[in-house]
């Protein structure tokens, strides 16, 4: 196996903090997609499947398709593709929306929820596993700043005119 340089080393190369820092997110999404939880049989969720249902557990109400376009960002073709493919494996149900409103609702089953749940507990202990020697608070200042970083994403993505990238073939 071949190490890189540690962080330090390639910042003091490049001496750019954005290079090195555009390299580690490459980096670290691709590390993340190549890492599964241990035990598959309980990983049975993609990701774009995951955050939908995190996003209706969240919110614990059905949502409307639209809405929930939205809070994933991505288009509604895009979302309506999504939410027809996790009904087909029981994971949401469409209801029909009342009559003052327009479009489908979407809300979350029973499997759906309890896929939810155990990816969930799967990823924690992933996670759990990947951390295991870091202090506390550095684990917090971790999901501090991810989550920062995840809040810029989106103000970002809120003031960028292009078209919604909705694939693995974004760059951001």
């Amino acid at each position: 196996m071949i190490e890189l340089p540690a962080y330090e080393e390639r910042c003091a190369v490049n001496k750019d903090v954005l290079s090195t820092l555009e390299y580690e997110i490459a980096v670290l999404v691709r590390l993340i997609t190549a890492t599964r939880p241990k035990n598959p049989k309980l990983a049975t969720l993609d990701r774009s499947a995951y955050l939908i249902l995190h996003q209706l557990d969240h919110c614990q109400a059905p949502l409307a398709l639209r809405t929930l376009a939205d809070l994933v960002k991505v288009d509604l073709s895009t979302m309506s593709r999504q939410v027809s493919s996790m009904e087909t494996k029981g994971l949401v149900r469409r209801i029909s929306s009342p009559p003052e409103a327009r479009g489908n609702y979407v809300s979350m089953t029973t499997i759906g929820a309890q896929q939810l749940d155990i990816m969930r507990e799967a990823r924690r202990t992933t996670y759990a596993d990947i951390l295991a020697d870091w202090p506390d608070t550095e684990r917090e200042e971790l999901a501090r700043m991810i989550g920062r970083l995840n809040q810029s994403i989106r103000h970002y993505k809120e003031r960028d005119p292009s078209p919604k990238a909705d694939g693995p073939h974004e760059h951001p």
